[in-house]
């Protein structure tokens, strides 16, 4: 087994950082006007273990695309409504409006319903980002000129009308200010992710392979599966659709209560092939089933049974009898990608935990926006 070493967790951070980083600097050399978005730590969407995929908001971001990564470059006019206060600092309508325009083009927002929600969102993202930086210049950290500056040319940010708001030499003040708080608040969290030993130990990553090993599946192997089925006659009524769907509900309810599936199909099954052998249909590889059987088969437990499935030929459902030759990828294999997931969950927590201590003591005044309900 290969030991995993902070030199390791360190060199895949590192590297996945600047996968995000890149990524980023090529979300905005669009034309489109997009905020600011500073890669500066580790995005793990693909393979997130669904237990851990644990979020500060409703739409699913991670705390690095929240706090690190989506920057509204909005230049001051005193036209603009102060939507909030945070310990004393403006937040105006302009620059929430900008993080969720990025914001609605990552989560693909597109309904009038989650356009709300990611300006609720952004706003919440912006009071919060705040609380970070004030709690990091209470601190005193600060970042060198030189690595700030580096950090800005890497970016070139259009404006609306495709004018270069900065280019490699010269970046713009606000955009060195927004790089500069970004870096700030990374660096901060870095110290506590470090004071908090927020790095998975190797017990952690054997715990979770252990108890999450449905999630490493190399090949499914075959299952073994029996149905009960109602059928439908040819061109059935509403009547007919209706007597067969209260059939199946019954048997279902009693597939879920009753052990013994193989009578109950014997008795009640209208497939005449299956039936009489209790439902049985057999063992099948993964892909040999019409995709939706297929997905059912494979994606429930031995033992149990499957939602009611609806056909131009009727009703049944599915219970799994038994699974065979599965394999499992290796857990030297999977090994890095547990970590870092087991460390963005970590990570997760101990900024959530953070803000939570700031927002106590912290001084938020929302405002009425002219010509607004309150």
């Amino acid at each position: 087994m290969i030991p995993l070493t902070n030199a390791t967790i360190d060199a895949t951070i590192a590297t996945a950082r600047l996968t995000l980083r890149n990524w980023f600097i090529g979300l905005y050399r669009n034309p489109v006007r997009l905020a600011l978005c500073v890669a500066a730590a580790i995005a793990i969407n693909a393979g997130r273990p669904s237990a851990h995929a644990q979020q500060m908001g409703q739409s699913g971001l991670s705390w690095q695309q929240r706090f690190l990564g989506i920057l509204p470059l909005v230049k001051p006019d005193p036209k603009d409504p102060v939507v909030v206060t945070v310990n004393g600092t403006a937040i105006t309508a302009a620059q929430i409006t900008d993080y969720a325009k990025t914001e609605a083009r990552l989560i693909n927002a597109n309904t009038t319903e989650e356009t709300r929600a990611v300006y609720k969102d952004a706003t919440e993202n912006l009071i919060n980002r705040q609380l970070l930086i004030d709690e990091a210049q209470r601190r005193r950290i600060t970042i060198p000129e030189a690595e700030v500056a580096e950090r800005a040319r890497e970016f070139q940010v259009q404006g609306i009308g495709g004018e270069t708001v900065s280019t490699g030499s010269a970046p713009d003040p606000i955009l060195l200010a927004q790089v500069r708080s970004s870096m700030e608040i990374e660096k901060m969290l870095d110290e506590l992710f470090r004071e908090h030993k927020s790095a998975p130990s190797e017990a952690d990553i054997t715990r979770y392979y252990d108890e999450h090993k449905d999630l490493f599946v190399e090949d499914p192997g075959e299952v073994r599966i029996s149905h009960i089925a109602v059928k439908l006659p040819d061109k059935a009524t509403d009547d007919q659709k209706k007597q067969a769907q209260e059939a199946i509900k019954r048997l279902h309810a009693q597939a879920e209560k009753d052990a013994d599936f193989a009578a109950l199909a014997r008795k009640n099954s209208q497939d005449e092939h299956s039936a009489p052998k209790g439902g049985d249909l057999g063992y099948f590889r993964k892909g040999q089933l019409p995709p939706v059987v297929d997905n059912l088969a494979f994606e429930t437990p031995v033992g149990h049974v499957s939602p009611i499935i609806e056909s131009n030929l009727g009703y049944s459902f599915l219970k799994v009898t038994d699974r065979r030759g599965v394999t499992y990828a290796p857990l030297k294999s999977v090994k890095a990608k547990i970590a870092i997931a087991l460390l963005d969950f970590n990570q997760e927590y101990e900024v959530k935990e953070l803000l939570k201590k700031l927002a106590k003591s912290a001084k938020i005044k929302f405002n009425r926006a002219p010509g607004s309900q309150a």
